[in-house]
């Protein structure tokens, strides 16, 4: 895996959090992420020159805010990230978390419509929005990720706007096996999100949050191995859960 020379981020905003380390040099690891040893050599150059990254960010620092120029698209080498939406009273709104090897800020809009903050530590990188289109048209595998990953999305972004209207344990259940399923363990789910992001995510307090987690450990369906590590102890009963 290449050395990556990290660059500063294109410009500063009053609204992005400083307390994020930039590093020289930062070896990384893709994950069930897009592997860059697939693609055709050439384009392979091609993404290596026009890629910005990786930049790490400190949990809860922004990486890019409501509103700024759509003229990125963003890869997750390490951490969770959250798209968001916070509101004139205070409240928020998360659309959606992003995981290692998921790409965000994906839009047809000159602007983005959301935020998106760094739920967890996290490393980042950038590439070209105009590149990435052209270079996918000569490209099959580059053009294959890219139709997965909306797809992927839009799918996920539909089934939360359903989720909405389902009652609260519904919606945990559900939060909890499609991500251990993104995550690739399907027993043991580390959460990398606070028990408050996962609230603004269903759309419930974080009360309700923690004692439907609770309830689930008593009757159960989940054990704790660790405040944030759960252990699905019976997927077949959260999944009737979800039913």
């Amino acid at each position: 895996m290449e050395n990556f020379n990290v660059l500063t981020p294109l410009r500063t905003s009053r609204r992005r959090q400083t307390g994020y380390n930039i590093y020289a040099e930062a070896k990384a690891e893709f994950s069930n992420a897009f592997m860059l040893d697939d693609i055709h050599k050439a384009a392979k150059q091609t993404l290596l020159a026009m890629r910005r990254g990786p930049i790490r960010y400190c949990r809860n620092s922004t990486i890019v805010c409501e509103g700024d120029p759509s003229d990125y698209v963003f890869l997750i080498v390490d951490g969770t990230v959250r798209s968001c939406r916070t509101f004139e009273n205070g409240t928020r709104s998360i659309v959606a978390f992003h995981i290692p090897g998921e790409l965000f800020g994906w839009t047809d809009d000159v602007k983005h419509s959301l935020s998106a903050e760094a739920a967890t530590d996290s490393m980042i990188l950038f590439f070209k929005r105009s590149i990435l289109f052209s270079l996918a048209t000569h490209e099959s595998k580059l053009a294959s990720f890219l139709l997965a990953a909306t797809t992927n999305e839009l799918r996920r972004v539909q089934e939360h706007s359903l989720l909405l209207g389902r009652n609260a344990k519904c919606r945990v259940a559900s939060f909890l096996l499609d991500l251990s399923k993104r995550m690739g363990d399907t027993k043991n789910l580390d959460l990398p999100m606070s028990h408050q992001d996962i609230a603004d995510h269903l759309g419930l307090t974080i009360e309700t949050v923690s004692r439907t987690i609770t309830e689930m450990e008593q009757t159960g369906l989940i054990a704790r191995a660790s405040p944030r590590t759960l252990i699905l102890l019976n997927r077949a009963a959260l999944i009737r859960m979800m039913k």
